[in-house]
């Protein structure tokens, strides 16, 4: 009879407890896709649609060889977490660095309909070696993307064609944004010394003046090394 009624009172807790427990409660469940060596790992909050966006994603951007594990959170924006061979930051080529944030702004734009990425890059253990987030839009053609901040949707497409008139076609990435009335174009290049740069001065001078009869504005344009470092500038 005892053990009837000891049975009889843990019941009621069970029942009591489980009648507590808030409406609000959130249980997530990790979900995995895995296509061609690159496995996504999600919760609820991150449709499985967009876990194959992000794997398309990842093949066409990066191609890894030996495969990649996503772990894709969404807490506000996305955050997105890539592993890696790397060991340390310091492993960490500053090109690659300078390359991310093209690449957080690019899965933004292109999986995540334009919401803020924190992007991370993970070690074997997990641990967090390096993290962008996303900052620009951009528009693209024949190689040649323009990433914009703090400009128009129109003024990103009207230096992108006056780009293509001008160069063709790329790999090419130019960054467009504006101080007050001007416009600051920072153009990426394969120079790694102010003296290169200014080997073809007459050539960027005609891109300053391009571009601001394009953008109907000034410019100053800031040539980069592969690293993203400034190495001159021109225009007023």
């Amino acid at each position: 009879m005892k053990k009837l009624l000891l049975a009889l009172v843990l019941a009621a807790v069970v029942v009591l407890a489980s009648g507590c427990e808030s409406p609000n409660t959130n249980i997530k469940t990790e979900k995995t896709l895995t296509i061609n060596d690159i496995t996504v790992h999600y919760s609820g909050d991150v449709s499985m649609s967009q876990a194959k966006a992000i794997i398309d994603f990842i093949n066409t951007e990066l191609n890894p060889e030996n495969g990649m594990d996503v772990y894709v959170e969404k807490n506000g924006g996305y955050t997105v977490r890539l592993t890696s061979t790397y060991g340390s930051p310091d492993e960490l080529e500053a090109s690659l660095k300078f390359y991310l944030v093209f690449l957080a702004s690019k899965m933004s734009q292109d999986v995540f309909g334009g919401e803020h990425v924190l992007l991370q890059i993970l070690d074997d253990e997990k641990n967090v070696l390096y993290q962008v987030e996303s900052k620009y839009r951009y528009v693209s053609s024949n190689g040649i993307n323009v990433w914009y901040t703090g400009v128009s949707d129109e003024e990103a497409q009207k230096a992108l064609n006056y780009l293509l008139d001008f160069a063709g076609e790329g790999p090419w990435d130019v960054i467009l944004e504006k101080s007050g009335s001007t416009y600051h174009v920072r153009a990426m290049s394969s120079f790694t010394s102010e003296e290169e740069v200014n080997s073809i001065k007459d050539t960027y001078m005609k891109l300053v003046s391009g571009l601001e009869t394009a953008l109907n504005g000034s410019v100053v344009l800031h040539v980069l090394d592969p690293d993203g470092n400034e190495l001159t500038t021109f225009g007023p």
